[in-house]
């Protein structure tokens, strides 16, 4: 959550970047919060005056000093505190509410805008030529495709290109049919050759990550509200997750939910804990399937395995300084680049606007999109975002700075590889003329072929 001091001391800096699409308005009703805000603080006041009062009738007690002026005392501030009580509870619970609504303050890097178009391409890379030479950043709504029409890759200059699904089903590679038999729409089965594609993936990235300090967790994937709301998927995202009928767990009474990345569970294992900042950074990675509802997006991506509600996924999540929380940043976006061009497919980077930049604890956040000459468009296949303290507050993750004082860490998490999303990239750009796949050359060490399907 945001610092409530910084609330205070900026309420029209705040309206401000709820104003340009980093929050709801009506939801982040600044003024409101401020009005509670004031009725909190005198309350909390008149509650420590009244228990000053009780300890002191106490201290009377002690002494021997006995009246009933005194118990009568007693009683009118015991019911006076108890009225306080009442009404603290009840404004500190709507001015919570408030606040959860309230967005992270954006990063200096993050442009204005009021969405997608509003959005910077900052490079853009191309497997035959490398980056792309006087690229300027751009709005997407005024930037040009750098990409040619054609894939490097493809075997034949006439080659007409195939949909993914369409491929994936010749081959045997993919099966929604008997996926939406088993669990309904968007769900798919992964067969064979591209199942091992998916491995090969995991292999090359984990050997990547596991040489740069990275420690791999295997999380629990179901997890209670405090994840989700202490990583900021709550209250806003509450939609799109999948809520559990746990009747016949040891305590029926606290919900699960499936997590929609591990990035809940990854940073929950800090839940109140204050780390020594000689342990900073701590690297993780998990390789874990992950579940949406996707509300919302019904009638999109329908065809094939754009959109599902169960992938897979690497996350790479990092528990840091906040002074090195840019160069994490950076750092993280580099194996994302890193893992695209030794893969060869041809990308660029976007700069997520206000408007469009993700859920609320987003200060600063960038998108890998890979360009899909099949499809004729862009696809991102992984995010990288800086959160500042923004997690680290609601999940009271502290560490101790060389003074001893504790200050509260940044959190930094990006997608390594949406695995669904990068097996279409591969088909796309390496699909050959008679119906094959050709294996990009860094993964087939790990499956030992050079084509799927010959």
């Amino acid at each position: 959550m945001v610092d409530v001091q910084f609330i205070r001391e900026n309420p029209e800096r705040m309206r401000s970047i709820i104003n340009s699409g980093r929050g709801n308005p009506e939801k982040a009703n600044i003024d409101l919060w401020l009005k509670l805000d004031k009725e909190r603080t005198l309350l909390v006041q008149q509650r420590d005056a009244l228990n000053t009062k009780k300890n002191e009738l106490a201290n009377l007690g002690k002494s021997g000093a006995t009246s009933d002026d005194i118990r009568k005392k007693g009683q009118e501030l015991k019911q006076e505190s108890q009225k306080i009580e009442e009404s603290l509870t009840r404004i500190e619970k709507e001015w919570q509410e408030i606040l959860a609504w309230m967005p992270n303050i954006p990063h200096q890097d993050m442009p204005e805008g009021k969405g997608e178009d509003d959005n910077l391409i900052i490079r853009a890379w191309d497997p035959a030529n490398g980056y792309v030479e006087n690229f300027n950043e751009v709005r997407v709504k005024d930037s040009v495709n750098p990409f040619p029409a054609r894939s490097m890759h493809w075997d034949k200059e006439d080659l007409k290109a195939k949909h993914h699904l369409e491929i994936g089903e010749a081959l045997e590679l993919i099966d929604n049919n008997q996926g939406a038999k088993v669990s309904g729409s968007r769900f798919t089965y992964i067969v064979g050759d591209l199942a091992l594609m998916q491995y090969a993936i995991q292999q090359l990235l984990f050997s990547k990550l596991l040489s740069m300090g990275f420690k791999q967790i295997i999380p629990p994937l179901l997890v209670r509200e405090v994840a989700l709301f202490g990583t900021s998927h709550f209250p806003e995202q509450v939609d799109q997750v999948y809520k559990i009928d746990n009747t016949y767990l040891e305590d029926s009474s606290k919900p699960l939910y499936l997590v929609g990345s591990s990035e809940p569970s990854n940073f929950s294992y800090f839940i109140d804990k204050t780390l020594s900042a000689e342990t900073l950074p701590i690297k993780l990675f998990a390789y874990t399937s992950c579940f949406r509802s996707e509300a919302g997006s019904w009638g999109r991506d329908t065809k094939g395995i754009k959109r599902l509600h169960q992938f897979d996924k690497i996350e790479m999540n990092v528990v840091c300084n906040p002074e090195e929380s840019d160069k994490i940043f950076d750092e993280l976006l580099s194996v994302n680049e890193w893992l695209l061009q030794e893969l060869r497919l041809p990308y660029h980077l976007v700069l997520k606007c206000t408007g469009d930049a993700g859920y609320m604890a987003s200060s600063k956040q960038i998108d890998p999109e890979v360009w899909l000459p099949g499809q004729k468009e862009f696809m991102e296949v992984m995010t990288d975002t800086n959160t500042t303290d923004y997690q680290a507050r609601r999940l009271n993750i502290k560490f101790k700075d060389e003074t001893g004082a504790k200050k509260y860490v940044h959190t930094v998490n990006d997608t390594g590889v949406a695995m669904g999303r990068m097996l279409i990239a591969i088909i796309d750009n390496y699909q050959q003329a008679d119906g094959t796949i050709k294996v990009p050359e860094a993964l087939r060490k790990f499956m030992g072929k050079d084509y799927i399907g010959k």
